[in-house]
């Protein structure tokens, strides 16, 4: 079986990148302590595609999970990372093809977005030919926020 995955690695100023939900159920908190920030983000992210006469995204509870435990990986270890992308995925059933963008440092969703919009790897993986998507945060002990943002067919 072949396996397909995208990883993009990026910085920018207002924080750094790299990349590559709760249904119904914005900024969910789980355990960890991170938060599934799909309803907030899924409005931004189908402007975006709508203005490119792409269709828009449904928020998909797999992916919104997975990237909540990355976020927490991430947030402890203290660095952006796609560790383990094709485990992850397949743990929590995601299916392949799938992109993962992750960001470090952005205060909110608003500035997590913009950074994503502004570089091409991102915007690419938020135009790219899917149909589902998963958003989460996490913050280490100095409140430094992780973001990891997940797409699927």
């Amino acid at each position: 079986m072949i396996e397909r995955r995208v990883v993009i690695l990026g910085a920018l100023s207002s924080g750094l990148l790299s990349g590559c939900s709760s249904v119904g159920v914005p900024g969910l908190s789980l355990a960890g302590g991170g938060e599934i920030v799909t309803g907030s983000t899924l409005p931004k992210v189908n402007d975006l595609r709508l203005e490119a006469g792409k269709p828009a995204l449904a928020a998909d509870y797999r992916l919104g999970r997975s990237a909540l435990a990355h976020a927490e990986y991430m947030a402890r270890k203290g660095r952006m990372s796609h560790d383990g992308f094709s485990r992850r995925m397949r743990r929590f059933g995601v299916s392949l093809p799938a992109a993962e963008n992750v960001a470090e440092g952005q205060h909110d969703v608003d500035s997590m977005f913009e950074a994503f919009t502004v570089s091409p790897q991102h915007r690419d993986n938020m135009l790219g030919q899917f149909r589902r998507l998963g958003v989460a945060v996490a913050r280490n002990g100095d409140e430094r926020a992780f973001w990891v943002m997940q797409f699927s067919g």
